[in-house]
């Protein structure tokens, strides 16, 4: 099966009235290029990258002026009141497009405002809204002289002075310019748009502009490649650090079961830090008392034993220094057991 082919143009002929069923003539080709052409409904008009309006002579007027010179929104804005006593149609009824010339006069063209809605609401119910609408009598040859342009229902006459006029009587143009050479429609289709673009102002077309990825894909895909390799890499190191710390806490396990044997483990750097902060407290409970022995003043060879287990000092001394010692003990709020160790010898223990 083969697909319709995608036109890089496609032009139509706008004439008529939009309600009608009637099918339009199209054109369709490389710009500048012999088209193919036919007749189609807006539904079924060609694919295309682009699609262009030409309005029928009929439907179109020219206007030039010379007005100061001033942005083109203010140049609009003073439009209707410069044309209003040269037109017959009412102004509040045209829509105006215009364009400065390189002299600085400034050329508009004019077309019904309600036709020219009523044709794009028509392609735009279908999806088709048109990127630019031309003039038919723009895309005249400008170096050739007298033309005569044969376009139902009549004649696209230019004289030799560059005026260019619409006749319904296809037998005027031989009275007023029998020279005219005779211009066919299709070879005129796709000539370059070089007038004015009729949708202009509030009917310019309303596009979002689209970005082309696919010069972009190739940088896309590396950022991305280099993306997945530093979130594996990142991963790896996680997992490395985790294996660590398990190793870690495995090995903390097996120290703390080592040092306390029998002793039940829930958290071991948690029961390690109680065990470290009671030995510090002990540590603090046993330099007190030897503190307070040394403040006892107690003699050469009066103490003949001293031990410290489960947090219990134990001191065998004589009896007239244990005497002492268990006062000063007593009176500190120390509580004292007393025992005899020998002959003349006492065990203290606290």
């Amino acid at each position: 099966m083969h697909s319709a082919p995608r036109y890089p143009l496609v032009r139509i002929l706008i004439a008529g009235d939009p309600a009608s069923s009637a099918s339009l003539l199209w054109w369709a080709g490389e710009p500048g290029a012999q088209p193919d052409h036919g007749r189609a409904s807006v539904g079924t008009l060609p694919a295309a990258e682009r699609l262009e309006w030409l309005i029928h002579p009929a439907h179109t007027g020219l206007h030039t002026l010379t007005l100061p010179r001033q942005s083109p929104a203010k140049t609009r804005a003073l439009l209707p009141h410069a044309l209003e006593d040269g037109l017959l149609a009412p102004i509040d009824t045209l829509h105006l497009a215009l364009r400065t010339g390189a002299d600085g006069r400034v050329h508009v063209r004019s077309v019904d405002k309600g036709w020219l809605k009523s044709w794009l609401q028509h392609f735009g119910a279908e999806q088709r809204a048109p990127a630019a609408a031309w003039a038919l009598a723009d895309l005249l040859p400008a170096d050739q002289g007298a033309l005569q342009l044969p376009i139902e229902p009549g004649t696209l006459l230019r004289d030799g002075n560059g005026e260019a006029v619409w006749l319904d009587d296809p037998s005027l143009p031989a009275t007023l310019v029998g020279d005219a050479a005779l211009l066919d429609l299709r070879d005129l289709a796709l000539q370059p748009g070089n007038g004015i673009n009729l949708l202009q102002g509030d009917l310019a077309p309303r596009s979002t502009p689209t970005l082309d990825w696919r010069p972009w894909r190739r940088v896309g895909a590396l950022c991305g490649l280099v993306l997945a390799l530093w979130l594996i890499s990142d991963v790896a190191r996680w997992w490395q650090l985790r294996q660590s710390v398990d190793a870690a806490r495995q090995a903390l396990r097996q120290s703390y079961a080592a040092a306390f044997p029998g002793e039940p483990i829930v958290d071991p750097a948690l029961q390690l830090a109680s065990k470290l902060r009671q030995s510090g407290s002990k540590a603090d409970t046993l330099t007190a008392r030897l503190q307070r022995l040394e403040n006892a003043g107690l003699g050469a060879g009066t103490i003949s034993r001293l031990a410290y287990q489960n947090g219990r000092l134990t001191l065998e001394l004589t009896a007239a220094a244990a005497d002492v010692v268990a006062a000063q003990l007593t009176a500190a709020g120390e509580t004292i057991t007393r025992e005899p160790a020998g002959a003349d010898r006492v065990r203290l223990q606290w």
